[in-house]
């Protein structure tokens, strides 16, 4: 298909788009784009004639993509209004998974295609700071020529890159290195009132104005949980909790003034500090701030939540923001940190939830959020489906699940369906059909030791054995069909094999020894953990292939040294086994041992997501 576009600024972006969609017509179409004033799009095609009105720029993309799906059509009309001003998505490259430039591109080529007009990039450390060289050290940082090539490349698409950075907490991996002692409160968190540290903010907003063409900007300033409680006490003495926050802002807003920025930032310490019990979602709508403790009205506050299925949180949640600070965002979740697969029944549910209640109050700025809490095992991509449900409803006041699927495949020519299979890793609870409790089983069947058998308790009689080997059978079929994302979903048949042979494997293991059943011993020895070593291996390769082909090479040892660590412990395993077997052990003590309820009082599924807890009941992270 080939395009005439009457406009020269939308020439080679209309041409770049169409590849992302499949039509070996060799019909020509004119595109007539008109500029208006309206919140949204219309299309009126005429043979082979089309005219698109367009309020934004991203506006004009997200109609191409409906004109690609009725091409055949001699005529055609549709239009949208969009509830949004500003309509976002936000990548987490900095808990390992540093997206390469190229990557980044294919995002803002897709947002365009959603009509999303922010790409928030965040990168706590992974950004070069002149002059500071542990600033993001071994961490895959982006450096000043890729940034402004992924500023440069969102702009053609009228998409603004938003810099993303924090400037109080999560600075963990940057304050590890001794040279930066003395600018730390605690393990995470700068040094409130330190000259270092603002000398230091300093540097980094200079380099975000030198590389990042927009002004708004996210200062972070989220969950500095020990705020005031390290270094800070012993040099002041205990102060008012958000008197420090207060201070500490008025300096960062300062410099961001110098740097001709418009900060936003997450709003949550500001209701942590005001709750009794220190939970976000717990300040009573009738709280009112005192007026000195009050962030600059100049600062935009982001409600972040992922997590609610309640529209009255989320309705008190904007009155209380409203009090606040006369500006606010939005930020819903895409669920991509929910363990080694995406949760898309939260992500779904929340989302509908939360933007219902953003529509009805008024609240105009969205951005949805691709976080990879503990080492980005979950690859980012699994979060589409959820980025492309959160921006149809920024156009529609609301959208079925065959809709979602059906304008999925036209999107991204892949079987949407074999997408949305990813959710069965994890939500399989009998009373919880949306995974509200985040259940994420599949991560504890991989990594948890089969000697010890942590979960053991939590997972036998949940005929887990079935279940992935029926998700195996259809992902399989996926992969062979040889789509867009047929790598992601061959590692994902992958992983639902090998945990469907390991999932069972410590349960097994102790039944037969405390059984004293030699033979099924042997059996396991020889067969069962044999071919548990072959599957690791193979998906231990399958995810390094999926990973460089996404992100930079930095922050994959970690899931290297983890799927190592199984393979490790399998071989430890077999060998043990073994030994007992040739009668040179008189018996295995760690099978010996009760094995218990991990959580007694969720006898399913919750949530358990970091490695170093589901690994062993031994210090993994600490001395």
């Amino acid at each position: 298909m080939n395009f005439i576009v009457k406009d020269e600024r939308f020439t080679k972006t209309t041409e770049i788009l169409s590849k992302h969609f499949f039509s070996d017509s060799k019909e020509c179409i004119t595109v007539i784009p008109v500029k208006s004033e309206m919140q949204g799009f219309e299309i009126e095609k005429n043979n082979n004639t089309v005219t698109i009105s367009y309020g934004q720029d991203v506006h004009y993309y997200r109609a191409f993509s409906f004109l690609m799906s009725h091409l055949d059509e001699d005529s055609y009309h549709y239009s949208e209004t969009a509830y949004t001003n500003r309509l976002g998505n936000m990548l987490d490259c900095s808990r390992n998974a540093v997206l390469t430039v190229d990557s980044v591109k294919e995002y803002i080529e897709r947002m365009a295609l959603l009509g999303m007009n922010d790409l928030l990039l965040y990168t706590e450390e992974t950004y070069e700071v002149k002059n500071r060289p542990y600033f993001g050290a071994l961490r895959g940082r982006y450096s000043a020529e890729e940034i402004k090539e992924m500023d440069q490349y969102a702009a053609m698409f009228g998409i603004s890159l938003v810099p993303c950075i924090q400037t109080l907490a999560h600075l963990h991996t940057f304050l590890r290195w001794p040279v930066n002692d003395s600018l730390k409160d605690n393990d995470d968190i700068l040094l409130v009132g330190s000259e270092e540290v603002y000398s230091l903010i300093d540097d980094m907003l200079h380099s975000i104005r030198e590389n990042f063409s927009c002004k708004r900007i996210h200062i972070g300033m989220d969950e500095a949980f020990y705020l005031g409680l390290g270094s800070y006490l012993r040099k002041n003495g205990y102060q008012n909790r958000t008197g420090i926050m207060k201070k500490h802002l008025d300096r960062v807003l300062d410099i961001c003034r110098k740097y001709d920025f418009e900060p936003m930032m997450w709003s949550d310490m500001y209701f942590m500090l005001a709750a009794k019990d220190g939970r976000y979602y717990n300040v009573p709508e009738e709280y009112e701030w005192k007026e000195e403790d009050k962030p600059n009205p100049e600062i935009s506050m982001v409600y972040w939540d992922y997590y609610n299925h309640n529209e009255e949180v989320y309705d008190r949640m904007v009155t209380l923001h409203k009090k606040l600070a006369p500006n606010m965002y939005f930020a819903g979740g895409g669920w991509t940190w929910n363990g080694i697969a995406p949760n898309y029944a939260r992500a779904f549910d929340t989302t509908k939830k939360g933007l219902t209640v953003m529509k009805q109050r008024g609240v105009k700025n969205w951005f949805c959020t691709f976080w990879q809490d503990n080492g980005a095992e979950t690859p980012m991509e699994t979060g589409l489906l959820s980025m492309t449900y959160f921006a149809e409803l920024a156009y529609k006041d609301d959208i079925t699940r065959d809709e979602l699927l059906k304008r999925f495949c036209e999107l991204f020519g892949t079987d949407a369906a074999a997408m949305i299979l990813l959710d069965q890793f994890d939500n399989l609870s009998s009373d919880d059909k949306v995974n509200s409790r985040s259940g994420n089983p599949s991560k504890w069947a991989l990594y948890q030791d089969p000697l010890l058998g942590l979960f053991d308790k939590q997972l036998e009689g949940k005929h887990l054995p079935d279940v992935y080997m029926k998700l195996y059978m259809q992902l399989i079929k996926a992969a062979e069909k040889h789509g867009t994302f047929s790598q992601l979903y061959d590692y994902y048949a992958k992983l639902a094999q090998f945990i469907s042979i390991k999932a069972e494997l410590g349960i097994n293991i102790r039944n037969a020894y405390l059984a004293h059943n030699t033979q099924a011993l042997k059996e396991i020895c020889d067969h069962k953990l044999t071919e548990c070593i072959q599957l690791i291996e193979m998906l231990r390769i399958t995810r390094e292939e999926l990973w460089m082909s996404t992100c930079k090479p930095q922050g994959f040892e970690i899931l290297d040294i983890r799927l190592g660590g199984v393979r490790a412990r399998l071989d430890s395993t077999r060998r043990r086994i073994q030994a007992y077997l040739d009668h040179k052990l008189d018996h295995l003590e760690e099978l010996e041992e009760e094995r218990l309820l991990f959580n007694p009082d969720q006898p399913e599924f919750f949530s358990c997501n970091m490695w170093e807890r589901i690994v062993s009941a031994s210090n993994a992270c600490e001395v």
